[in-house]
């Protein structure tokens, strides 16, 4: 599924927010408790560039291991953004459904309740108890990983709903799963006026795009 020419995984679906105006990020089907999805996509820019005039509801920091704001990701321009910038803060912390947790320099989205289908996603922070628990399994895996230090660390696999990208996008930095995406994505943003319409037809497989970029890439 895409939305603005922005890939979004096939258990999600875009309808009207009930929190806020605007597109809000539904679940199509069940999703269970602690399941993570990510990692969050922004333009990565230093405090000192934000002022007044920026909507702080798109934005993460990212700290280092002292505390300190490495930078902050901002997924106010779609180009820069991938399809978790359609999920709201919530009004409040019991109405949450996800938290947000860093790992590494990465943000991602941690279901911290079973969620049903047809549900809108809203974001908050990691209450304490959910804390104490994400830290436990922390210090389970490196005590596993001294147990047995000549075999690979153990890492729970837990469903990532992001696909491969390896498409991207020669005029922007956008990337996808795959061409008819990137198509799709191409048409829709970067799609010259009608007056200035033209179409490249490839000839090996008959597609049609709007600029001959994306004709050269097939």
């Amino acid at each position: 599924m895409t939305m603005l020419g922005m890939y979004v995984p096939d258990r999600f679906s875009l309808k009207s927010s009930r929190v806020q105006d605007g597109i809000g990020l539904y679940t199509a089907r069940r999703v269970k408790k602690g399941e993570k999805f990510g990692p969050f996509a922004g333009e990565k820019k230093l405090p000192s560039e934000l002022d007044e005039s920026s909507d702080t509801r798109l934005m993460w920091e990212v700290r280092g291991s002292k505390g300190d704001v490495l930078y902050i990701l901002d997924a106010s321009n779609p180009r820069y953004a991938n399809w978790l910038r359609f999920v709201h803060q919530a009004p409040s912390q019991e109405q949450k459904n996800l938290a947000a947790i860093q790992d590494g320099e990465n943000i991602f989205y941690l279901a911290v309740d079973d969620i049903e289908t047809d549900t809108e996603l809203l974001i908050g922070f990691l209450d304490s108890d959910m804390e104490a628990e994400e830290e436990e399994e922390e210090e389970e895996d490196v005590e596993d990983e001294d147990e047995n230090s000549k075999e690979p660390k153990h890492v729970v696999e837990m469903e990532l709903v992001i696909k491969k990208e390896d498409h991207p996008c020669l005029l922007c930095e956008s990337s996808f799963p795959s061409e008819d995406i990137l198509a799709a994505h191409l048409q829709s943003l970067h799609q010259r006026p009608s007056s200035e319409e033209k179409e490249f037809k490839c000839r090996n497989c008959g597609k049609k795009f709007p600029i001959k970029q994306a004709l050269q890439r097939q």
